[in-house]
């Protein structure tokens, strides 16, 4: 089977793809994978990085306000709309499946009028507007929350989870104690935070972090800390300047790469993130209780959503940015270090939620639909 990926402009859009690729390499060895993606995009270095070929299209981000740039954006879904048509018919394509972004818009839209088999994959509590237009055309989209199936078609949705990378969740005989030591500067009995800002990094979680780095660490608490590539340089001035102890006890990390994030989750007894489902989507799979802050300004307020649905369901604390302070932080922090009971009860509701499995759930629905539309 040939199938054709497409997503871009956020590690949310690129690894549920690139996990999708996974999943169906080992249910359909035989295949070939094409990724689809945006010109200017992280995918462009990611992708070829895992090893999937890659093709990229012309796409340019919708903004909120309409605006002369508008036109633009409509030129350029156009444009990659029939490029991604041209990449579509030279690989043979048997299916198409969106991830998310316009880059997939353009792409789901033109392997739909060339009449194949085509899903998007819509991951967040409160739909995007880009998958919500898709819906009407698509054979099925893929779910998180049986919640937002209300968004969509009767009979064309489904509940697989989020795809996650193979690997996301370290072996069971690999202990915290191990795990800290895998990052020179942990020490392994210490309790351990680890901050997630998402592919892109979250500017405001890391000065927040930051300014309350000290009184945790003389509170006994040790933070391992991903700050995003385009905010590393600015978070290790801050570090500096509040004479934090970069490499005992605080690292601060640009990126974790594959195969250091799985050990991060085991080293980790809680996660301070931002709300975006692919990072929620590995806490659950790894069943860690955490303090979500969302990005406030994600269209729709959508991170939200997603943090209140973990809430409710007890694996999670959501605290709104704008309510938030560096010594807030800190409380919240050592009151979960000293709630032990607490963090068990949102560890297993954690558990319960998380789907390690779904980039297979994907997959077998990516092959059914095909075989049924063949």
């Amino acid at each position: 089977m040939r199938v054709v990926v497409s997503g871009g402009g956020s590690g949310g859009h690129i690894y549920p793809a690139l996990a999708v690729c996974e999943a169906l390499e080992r249910l359909d060895s035989g295949g070939a994978r094409l990724y689809i993606g945006g010109s200017t995009g992280m995918e462009t270095e990611i992708v070829p990085k895992a090893g999937v070929p890659f093709q990229a299209v012309t796409a340019r981000k919708l903004r909120k306000v309409l605006s002369p740039s508008t036109l633009g954006v409509i030129w350029s879904l156009c444009k990659g709309y029939r490029e991604a048509k041209t990449y579509l018919k030279a690989f043979k394509a048997d299916v198409v499946i969106g991830t998310g972004g316009y880059v997939a818009a353009a792409t789901v839209l033109a392997g739909v009028r060339l009449g194949l088999p085509a899903l998007i994959l819509e991951n967040n509590v409160v739909p995007g507007r880009t998958n919500r237009w898709l819906a009407r055309y698509v054979q099925q989209v893929c779910l998180s929350f049986e919640a937002t199936g209300r968004e969509f078609p009767i009979g064309k949705w489904v509940v697989t989870g989020m795809p996650l990378r193979a690997g996301i969740v370290a072996p069971q005989e690999v202990t915290p104690e191990q795990a800290r030591s895998a990052f020179p500067g942990l020490v392994a009995d210490r309790f351990t935070v680890l901050v997630l800002g998402g592919s892109q990094g979250a500017r405001a979680v890391n000065t927040f972090v930051v300014d309350a780095a000290m009184r945790l660490l003389g509170a006994g608490v040790q933070i391992l800390h991903q700050t995003g590539a385009k905010n590393f340089e600015e978070v290790c001035t801050q570090a500096q300047e509040r004479n934090l102890p970069i490499g005992d006890g605080y690292l601060p990390r640009a990126f974790l790469e594959t195969e250091q994030i799985p050990l991060a989750y085991r080293a980790a007894d809680m996660i301070v993130c931002r709300g975006g489902m692919s990072t929620l989507s590995e806490v659950t799979a790894n069943g860690l209780p955490a303090l979500v802050i969302p990005l406030p300004t994600a269209y729709a307020d959508h991170q939200t959503a997603n943090a209140k649905a973990l809430e409710a369901a007890g694996a999670c604390l959501h605290r709104a940015e704008k309510e938030l302070s560096a010594s807030k932080l800190e409380a919240e922090v050592l009151a979960l270090r000293d709630a032990p009971a607490q963090r068990e009860r949102m560890r297993a509701a954690s558990y319960h939620m998380g789907r390690p499995n779904a980039a297979y759930e994907v997959a077998r629905v990516v092959i059914y639909t095909t075989i049924k539309m063949g």
